[in-house]
């Protein structure tokens, strides 16, 4: 049986930017009579896409033998025709794909554990107001006797930045949301941004911010203010992990720069993570 390799949203989403694009095709075609290696081009592209997007390869192969155009090397009004109507099938194809994946026929048979975007923002916050939790029981932590893992390895693992920081909470989110991805890059007109973990099926982001000895809480205030402002998103996570403790009172640094999305257009919320040592 034939599966998505990705979640239904972002496969729509991706089929979506294909249909644009052959609407372009059609143009370019329309202004380049007989040029054929356009639309041969784009569909290779979707071949790939498709090859990606599903376990299995048929579909892919099934969208090149719709499509396939038969050129008449004695009639160019007959070419002309069949690469009108191979558009056509095209557009047609890709609908239907977007509606069978719409309608879960491509999703595993076992679905009981399915997130909904609620859980998953929960989920999400769990994991980063007991990041803390996770350092201890794995790395601080006494190690099993006869464990191959030797607490003396485990104490040369330190946190020194915010990528550190990124991997390990990476960690932790993949195995749960599968399709999460990692630095992720995205133009918002007239700059681009840097997403550092990204659900895109949920319209989840989590920027992260590591403190530096360096760092002054008015700085770590700017660099988040511009964050917040610039990040398309539906739920935004700042994630603060104050490793040299600049932030004075972190209930009041969090409640600062919450927001609401029917005033901000996203919700924003703040999670500042101190060690607590005695």
């Amino acid at each position: 049986m034939t599966n998505l390799n990705k979640s239904p949203k972002i496969a729509i989403q991706e089929i979506n930017k294909k249909i644009n694009d052959l609407e372009k095709v059609i143009k370019l075609y329309e202004q380049n009579k007989g040029n054929l290696s356009i639309f041969e081009d784009w569909k290779s592209d979707v071949r790939n896409t498709l090859d990606q997007m599903f376990s299995e390869k048929s579909i892919g192969k099934d969208f090149l033998r719709e499509t396939n155009v038969f050129v008449n090397k004695f009639s160019e009004t007959d070419t002309s025709n069949k690469v009108n109507n191979a558009f056509k099938k095209a557009m047609v194809f890709l609908e239907n794909l977007k509606s069978n994946i719409e309608s879960g026929i491509y999703l595993s048979e076992i679905n009981g554990d399915s997130i909904d975007r609620t859980l998953a923002i929960i989920i999400i916050r769990r994991i980063l107001l007991n990041f803390y939790v996770h350092i201890k029981a794995m790395y601080q932590n006494d190690v099993h006797g006869n464990g191959k893992i030797k607490k003396d390895d485990l104490d040369k693992i330190r946190i020194g930045n915010e990528y550190d920081v990124q991997r390990i909470l990476y960690s932790l989110i993949k195995p749960i949301f599968p399709y999460t991805r990692l630095e992720v890059f995205d133009d918002v007109g007239y700059n681009s941004v840097r997403y550092d973990i990204i659900l895109e099926e949920y319209g989840i982001v989590i920027e992260v911010k590591c403190t530096r000895p360096s760092m002054t809480e008015r700085k770590i205030t700017e660099e988040l203010g511009a964050d917040s402002f610039h990040y398309k998103a539906d739920h935004l996570f700042l994630f603060v992990f104050d490793k040299e403790k600049i932030i004075k009172d972190p209930k009041v640094f969090e409640r600062a720069f919450n927001r609401k999305k029917n005033d901000f257009g996203k919700e924003l919320e703040t999670i500042v993570i101190q060690e607590v040592t005695f």
